[in-house]
């Protein structure tokens, strides 16, 4: 099951108890519905629960049902719920204040609480939201083909102190949130905290996960740095004990050697650390500098020869 199937069992499995809330909710499954037109009101959805609550809430506050309610044989096809009847169509719009020959529009009056509000938001989003999934990013949109409505709907979440953006796609105005921090608050607000602690939970993991491995990579970098710098000083000390030898360099060099050929595999902070304080790590990097040095003079006078 999708993350976005699991809100949507989350949300039908919640009572309403208020008219108006009820009122709310059907209200915004009708407008982001797949189909609404003055002619036609149609709500397709791959989830039964969302088919059984939208007859469930038609059934509640119109006395009637969808006039089609075409059930899929198999789970790969969808519930497609219709209502064609002149009669049921024009007593839904008149509750609802809106007039589909015109524009589709948020009708103020349905949702003048923050309850109402909410309730409005619950329905939009079972008919006609998303969210991807959590592991993968921080996506939630509300899809509907008409402009007003999704400006509407905007306004409407500022009012719910949430912030949401708008876009547009493939003919359809898209209502969304990116930050994971606003889709909690809006799973919050419509009714599906358990969803939104999901949420939290895997971004508190997902967080976790990327400053180990962040952790590790750093590490990883530092043993390679290490280890490269550690292989280059020992060529070094090579390339001066084959030719010039090792006792043609001054005493503090020298110790620099035998620190370095006793322990091949130490940085210059656990080098210097041997050393009692005796040489810092800067100066054991300037003694092993000035080694480098000396091996390159050696290689280019021998080129010469």
């Amino acid at each position: 099951m999708t993350f976005s199937a699991k809100i949507k069992e989350e949300l039908c499995s919640l009572a309403i108890k208020k008219p108006e809330c009820a009122l709310a909710e059907c209200c915004g499954m009708i407008l982001f519905a797949n189909s609404t037109k003055s002619d036609q009101i149609k709500i397709t959805t791959e989830n039964k629960n969302i088919a059984h609550r939208a007859s469930a809430l038609m059934k509640s506050l119109f006395g009637f049902d969808f006039d089609k309610k075409i059930i899929p044989a198999t789970a790969l096809k969808k519930y497609n719920l219709i209502i064609e009847n002149p009669e049921k169509l024009c007593e839904i719009f008149e509750t609802f204040g809106i007039d589909p020959k015109v524009s589709l529009r948020l009708n103020g009056a349905l949702i003048e609480t923050d309850e109402t509000r909410a309730a409005f938001c619950r329905g939009a989003f079972l008919t006609g939201g998303s969210v991807t999934d959590p592991e993968s990013g921080y996506h939630l949109e509300l899809v509907t083909s008409h402009s007003n409505l999704s400006r509407e709907v905007i306004s409407l979440l500022l009012e719910l102190e949430l912030h949401a953006k708008l876009a547009f796609r493939k003919s359809n105005h898209i209502v969304y949130f990116k930050e994971s921090g606003n889709i909690e608050d809006f799973l919050t607000r419509i009714g599906a905290p358990l969803s939104a602690l999901e949420l939290m939970q895997t971004k508190l993991l997902k967080d976790v996960r990327n400053k180990i491995n962040r952790k590790v990579n750093c590490e990883f970098a530092n043993m390679s740095k290490t280890a490269d710098a550690a292989k280059a000083q020992l060529n070094a000390i090579r390339i001066i004990s084959e030719n010039d030898g090792l006792e043609s360099l001054s005493p503090q060099l020298r110790d620099a050697v035998e620190l370095r050929l006793a322990n091949p595999e130490l940085s210059l902070s656990e080098l210097a650390k041997l050393t009692d304080g005796q040489i810092s790590r800067s100066g054991l990097n300037h003694r092993f500098n000035k080694l480098l040095t000396i091996a390159e003079e050696i290689i280019a006078r021998k080129d010469t020869e």
